[in-house]
């Protein structure tokens, strides 16, 4: 075999790194995974998991007795670091249901007490739909007291949270644009706790809901909007584009559209599995179909990869073909550094390369909802 056993958790590792997890904390942890014997699934789970709350806990003392000290800024340091303990536990394919719902409860509390911490305001939220309500956060630029704020609505795929979009809010934040992160149908606290299935009902409801509550929001403006996405997501977005004449902007990181993908490099855990299962609908392959439907004229920013093992160029050309207004695209030719024959992940590719991205991203967006002044 060419691979060693930290191998198998590059996907993991690479998303944890987006996330902002510490490399040197990571690379202890994978260090004594290499240590290993005998290669064992549970074990590489169990020393994953048990070390990642080791450091939790440590962080989550740090936290407090910088807050007790009224150290806001470390506080709030000590907050984020616990919050992407837990993401990175999150990361993981657990079947045991239970298991995993109470590691994602340990991410969505600790991203709760990180958010009090932030100068920001950061707002939660539920946005009512056909199948139940979606739980999301509004990421407000400043203090959040204005009104009439251009807004962004991200969006993320299977396997993702509304925690873990606070990395495509933050450079918009800080350019005077507030954010909507929702947990979209299949993801975060909609399936764990509402049982929104993802498929092509669920999230077309999703989309309806949303601009629904924009509307009615009375700090946000519904007619100076962008919709924001990655991987699943990134196809999730165009769809939402689709779905509003009003959208200025649209910019697909990785876009996944499931029925472009080669079904063939889809791994066997999102195929099957208690956890796969429990995150989709029934119809799910069919339902996705409703998202290659129509075109828009927003203009259109696309960033993808020829090392993409789902969706090749060619795939992601038929989504930037299908764009009818202004649209640029991105070509990411560097190799992946969390790689190997038999785990390079289709999110990866472009992921390793978003701390440049999101900054072309960031732009490309606030240039058409305030002028880029920020």
């Amino acid at each position: 075999m060419k691979w060693a056993i930290r191998d198998l958790l590059n996907p993991v590792a690479t998303r944890s790194l987006l996330y902002g997890a510490d490399p040197f904390d990571l690379e202890y942890i994978l260090k004594k995974i290499d240590n290993i014997k005998v290669k064992s699934g549970k074990q590489i789970q169990g020393i994953w998991l048990d070390e990642w709350h080791a450091k939790i806990d440590r962080y989550a003392q740090l936290r407090d007795e910088a807050e007790a000290k009224g150290n806001k800024i470390s506080a709030k340091a000590y907050a984020k670091m616990v919050t992407q303990c837990h993401y990175a536990c999150f990361m993981i394919n657990i079947e045991d249901l239970e298991h995993k719902t109470e590691i994602y409860k340990g991410l969505e509390e600790s991203y709760k007490r990180y958010i009090k911490l932030c100068k920001n305001k950061i707002e939660y939220v539920e946005i009512d739909t056909k199948f139940g309500k979606i739980p999301a956060y509004i990421h407000y630029p400043d203090s959040g007291r204005k009104t009439d704020y251009p807004v962004v609505i991200t969006y993320s795929g299977i396997g993702s949270c509304k925690e873990e979009l606070e990395m495509l809010a933050a450079p918009l934040n800080e350019r005077g644009v507030a954010v909507i992160t929702p947990d979209m149908p299949g993801a975060g606290a909609a399936i764990i706790h509402n049982n929104i299935k993802c498929g092509g009902k669920q999230i077309e409801a999703a989309f309806d809901g949303i601009y629904k509550f924009i509307k009615n929001h009375k700090k946000l403006n519904e007619k100076n909007i962008a919709n924001f996405g990655l991987c699943m997501g990134g196809g999730y977005a165009f769809r939402a584009s689709v779905k509003n004449p009003k959208v200025k902007a649209c910019v697909s990181l990785f876009p996944l559209l499931m029925n472009f993908a080669d079904q063939g490099n889809i791994p066997v855990w999102m195929k099957r599995g208690k956890w796969s299962s429990y995150q989709y609908a029934d119809d799910y392959l069919e339902g996705m179909r409703t998202l290659e439907e129509g075109t828009h004229k927003a203009d259109f920013l696309m960033v993808y990869s020829s090392d993409d093992n789902w969706m090749t160029p060619e795939a992601s050309q038929k989504l930037l073909d299908k764009a009818q207004g202004y649209k640029e695209s991105i070509h990411i030719q560097d190799k992946p550094a969390y790689v190997s024959e038999e785990t390079i992940m289709h999110a990866m590719p472009v992921g390793e390369q978003y701390h440049w991205v999101k900054h072309i991203a960031a732009d490309f967006i606030a240039e058409r909802l305030n002028g880029g002044n920020k």
